[in-house]
């Protein structure tokens, strides 16, 4: 019989910004989550640590954390890029031991983070396979900051942190990221509830207490907005060839199809000559129990989940088939190239070349 997997339902919707005034004024309480898990494709993968701060409708705020044992290999990247190792969740308490304490620490509270939609699915997802059952109300400080502190450079959690001049330590860590969300969560209360011509005041101030910036050369004209390609500038369907970055090496031939609601996915087409595949390949360079997993690669989905964004398609998730995981991924232009299919894991960024045929 195979193993019980619970479905994992799309997130409910998170309280539009303009109604975040009013929901203050309720003085309600607030958890603040952050997850670190072992790939972001679920299933397979599991939450090996989390991080909560609950903040009482007084205001006054307390933590919880604990390192979970995922019982799964953590790949090396992640281990590199959070810190947690195979021997650090090994005698770590599973989730399903801890998932009443869980829930009872963020009992009639709503659920922040940034972004909220994928913490609180894998944290149902974990309680589904607990057994158990959670619904909770969101808010997404990443919605509510674009609303309340406009005309930030980014609105990544880092970035924005150190534009709005908090400290961004213990940065890839469940209680350090949930910690510096709520730091950003209670600056956009507190301009959330100053009416607008203080809110513009509230922001310019902010933006002369930030962590000096670099400067940053110009962009040449090969990639001004004006200049973009078309691959950026409307949908990008139709047929490209996928190169790696650091050899140029042909890999795959992949189709972009659009869906009704404006979804962009990338499905392999062919193998052009030179490329370490062939019609007979399989998708095992992926984790067992990931979709595809030992089917023909010829026709299976790579790249989703894109949308269109101010440098091009967004919020996307790639199957990188060099190195076998599901990384976050954008379309953008990139340097003197085209475009480019850019991977981010943590800090590091790495770029797959798209070639139109």
């Amino acid at each position: 019989m195979a193993a019980f997997r619970p479905r994992v339902a799309r997130p409910p919707a998170t309280l539009p910004p303009d109604e975040f005034p009013a929901l203050l004024s309720q003085n309600p309480v607030f958890v603040v989550l952050d997850v670190e898990a072992t790939g972001g494709n679920f299933p397979p993968e599991r939450m090996m640590e989390l991080g909560m701060v609950r903040i009482e409708s007084d205001g006054s705020q307390r933590s919880w954390e604990s390192l979970l044992n995922p019982e799964r290999e953590i790949p090396p990247f992640v281990a590199d890029l959070t810190g947690i190792r195979p021997n650090m969740v090994r005698q770590a308490p599973l989730f399903a031991d801890l998932a009443s304490e869980i829930d009872e620490f963020s009992q009639g509270a709503w659920l922040v983070g940034h972004p909220v939609s994928f913490d609180y699915r894998y944290l149902c997802y974990e309680m589904g396979l607990a057994g158990r059952t959670y619904e909770r109300p969101l808010l997404c400080t990443q919605a509510l900051a674009r609303h309340f502190l406009p005309d930030q450079p980014s609105y990544s959690l880092g970035k924005l942190c150190r534009g709005l001049g908090i400290p961004t330590t213990g940065r890839h860590r469940a209680l350090g990221d949930a910690l510096l969300t709520t730091a950003l969560f209670r600056r956009v209360m507190e301009a959330a509830q100053l009416p607008k011509v203080w809110a513009f005041l509230f922001c310019c101030l902010l933006a002369s207490c930030s962590e000096p910036q670099r400067p940053t050369k110009a962009p040449s004209d090969s990639v001004r907005e004006a200049r973009w390609p078309g691959f950026v500038q409307k949908a990008p369907e139709g047929s490209y060839r996928l190169k790696d970055s650091r050899d140029n090496r042909p890999l795959l031939d992949l189709k972009f199809v659009m869906d009704s609601t404006g979804v962009l996915s990338a499905f392999v087409s062919s193998f052009p000559s030179g490329s370490p595949y062939q019609s007979s390949s399989l998708c095992d360079f992926c984790s067992e129990g990931t979709e595809g997993h030992g089917q023909k690669l010829l026709g299976q989905r790579l790249l989703r989940d894109l949308r269109p964004g101010r440098r091009g398609w967004v919020g996307g998730q790639f199957l990188d088939p060099v190195r076998g995981y599901t990384y976050l991924a954008d379309v953008e232009p990139v340097g003197e190239r085209d475009v480019a299919v850019v991977l981010r894991i943590g800090s590091q960024r790495r770029s797959y070349w798209l070639i139109q045929q």
